[in-house]
């Protein structure tokens, strides 16, 4: 039963929000408004109030039948009403709705909520209506997604799934909301609000394909380019068919039960994507599930101004966890010194000026996720193992509509119920399938050299001296390495022997520094918004430069790999590229170049001297 309480009861006993009536009234809960216990109705007045509360007449009848009074209400379960003659569980339903709008049972919220005990945050309780979602084969499928992908062929540890990452979310978002009320009762943040941002936390990443990004950033691009798909609009999808296939907005379904109506749904679908219009594309800007004033509550499952939120908090902690990785970032203190203020006409979520210290740990665990990580070359190296495999065995898959008819992978995304069978399990069905094409035969044989561990071998790291005038794609480099491949090798090495990577690694913002776009207040002017000046914001604590960018070259044969690699190294001599070990902040200068002007890039000239001087002074990101 959704509670009529707004932020101003927060503090109020269970008891005594237990019974506020929709006037306001908030009399004790063994106490109806005109003065009568509860359990002292007779049958004439039980039934008003039944009928009062707008219950169908057959369920009226039967507390007319057995002569029930208030005494008799206590303690009834749903196997009680169904003997009484309850003909359905929605019909219990209506009765026990009513019947805790009185104090008679426990609140629908509390009696029909279920607690998972998850290793990052503890015991965590869940909504009935997010039960509802959680119990069905479409959330289900979370659990065979494996969280960071391929990474887990490198990190044993990181075998964690979607699945508990949506939980954490889902707890993250609640906590931080209510947090938000209870410190700010005159926002009148309300149960349903919270429900709608703890529902968008649950579902966040409902589209999630196979192998973390795998299948959007480099399957999907592959197959076909012309089309611009992200998982989160297959989420959207995804949720529109969870909850049409499991009924959970029709009359009695959980998420209409607890007053989830089509705007909250709106509300929801944009906290995951952003402004809609009908077609899912990002429409004309507008947000429309939440008045203007309730903006800000758009900035707590996925922030698209400052890359804050809680989806980041939950991975951060919950990577690190399973990578064995250290972090000092506290979601917590971030949450209890967080307020609404009202800046320029838009209302958001802002920090105090002496949390920046906290933001910064926060974006170097990111950094220190993706550099150890998220990137590392030999996750890296089975990731495009696997995506070569997934490329090749597109057109050989046969996936199963209900209609009976087939699609192949990169058509999953058009009807998701073939979608919510596709997950990490793919592999095995390349693997161990039948087919005799020559393209399934190389997608099982890559597939195989990854059990067997010969993988892909990263052949030559490097990054430029300047990152934002760095100008060259993957197929420019690889050409141009490839020239010299075959100029040594005798034509030997072909397009297909190597691969090349660019990576970018940041604080979520590119070059942009993302505590620039935080607003944040003092202590002594708590409802007064402003930006930190560019000196502040990247005072003793902030890096010297925000984003580094990373070269790749990858043999994916190991007998080509030595042609390859003097290849990829020759190019970066004559580009002025650094070479990059295994400790990434080891820097080697190559062999100064032989004339006193060489070219940084493919743009700038500069002297010798002066090139030394930008690999004296270029820095890694540090803190």
């Amino acid at each position: 039963m959704m509670s009529n309480l707004d932020g101003s009861d927060e503090q109020a006993s269970p008891c005594k929000r237990l019974c506020i009536r929709p006037n306001g009234d908030t009399t004790s809960p063994d106490v109806i408004q005109n003065g009568i216990n509860w359990q002292d109705w007779n049958n004439d007045q039980l039934i008003s109030k039944m009928r009062s509360e707008g219950l169908d007449e057959n369920i009226v009848l039967i507390f007319e039948n057995y002569k029930s009074t208030g005494r008799d209400l206590k303690g009834l379960t749903v196997d009680a009403l169904m003997t009484m003659g309850a003909k359905s569980y929605i019909d219990c339903m209506s009765i026990l709705k009513v019947l805790g709008s009185i104090g008679a049972v426990d609140k629908l919220e509390e009696k029909y909520s279920k607690v998972f005990n998850d290793p990052i945050h503890g015991h965590i309780e869940v909504h009935p209506a997010c039960i509802a979602i959680i119990d069905t084969p479409q959330f289900q499928r979370l659990r065979y997604l494996k969280q960071l992908g391929m990474c887990y062929f490198v990190f044993p540890g990181a075998a964690h799934n979607r699945f508990e990452h949506s939980l954490g979310v889902y707890y993250l978002a609640g906590q931080f909301v209510r947090i938000l009320r209870q410190n700010q009762p005159y926002l009148g943040i309300t149960d349903k609000d919270i429900l709608c941002v703890e529902i968008a936390g649950l579902c966040h990443d409902l589209g999630h394909g196979p192998f973390s990004h795998l299948f959007d950033g480099k399957f999907m691009p592959a197959v076909n380019p012309a089309r611009k798909w992200k998982h989160e609009k297959a989420s959207l999808d995804m949720l529109d068919y969870l909850i049409a296939d499991n009924q959970l907005m029709e009359p009695g379904g959980a998420l209409h039960q607890y007053g989830i109506d089509q705007t909250d749904i709106i509300f929801i679908k944009e906290q995951i994507y952003g402004p809609l219009d009908v077609s899912y594309s990002i429409g004309d800007g507008i947000l429309k599930g939440r008045p203007k004033h309730k903006h800000y509550l758009y900035e707590i499952v996925s922030n698209k101004r400052n890359e804050i939120d809680v989806d980041k908090w939950d991975y951060f902690a919950r990577d690190c966890h399973h990578l064995g990785i250290q972090q000092n970032f506290d979601h917590f203190r971030f949450m209890k010194f967080a307020r609404v203020i009202e800046h320029e006409g838009s209302w958001q979520i802002c920090t105090r000026d002496k949390e920046i210290g906290n933001l910064y740990n926060m974006f170097y665990t990111r950094y220190t996720l993706h550099r150890t990580a998220y990137q590392h070359r030999v996750s890296s190296a089975i990731e495009t193992m696997v995506a070569h495999a997934l490329i090749k065995a597109n057109d050989h898959l046969e996936f199963f509509r209900k209609d009976g008819t087939t699609c192949k992978m990169s058509e999953c995304i058009d009807d998701m119920s073939v979608y919510s069978e596709l997950t990490d399990e793919v592999i095995f069905k390349i693997l161990y399938s039948e087919s005799q094409e020559n393209d399934m035969k190389e997608a099982k044989s890559i597939i195989q050299r990854i059990f067997n561990r010969d993988l892909y071998v990263c052949v030559c790291q490097s990054k430029p001296v300047d990152a934002q005038s760095f100008k060259w794609t993957t197929d420019e480099i690889r050409a141009e390495v490839l020239e010299k491949a075959r100029a040594a090798e005798g034509g030997q090495v072909t397009e297909a022997d190597l691969v090349v990577q660019i990576t970018y690694l940041d604080f979520g913002m590119k070059h942009q520094n993302p505590v620039e776009r935080l607003l944040v207040y003092s202590k002594s002017e708590p409802d007064k918004a402003r930006y930190l000046p560019k000196i502040e914001a990247s005072r003793v604590l902030g890096p010297l430069t925000f984003s580094e960018l990373l070269i790749r070259v990858l043999s994916c044969k190991k007998e080509k790999s030595s042609a390859i690699e003097k290849a990829a190294k020759q190019w970066c001599e004559e580009k002025l590229m650094k070479l990059v070990s295994d400790g990434w902040e080891n820097q080697i200068l190559l062999t100064p170049p032989k004339e006193p002007t060489e070219a940084v890039g493919n743009k700038t000239p500069v002297t010798a001297g002066k090139q030394r001087s930008l690999f004296s002074s270029f820095s890694t990101v540090h803190i």
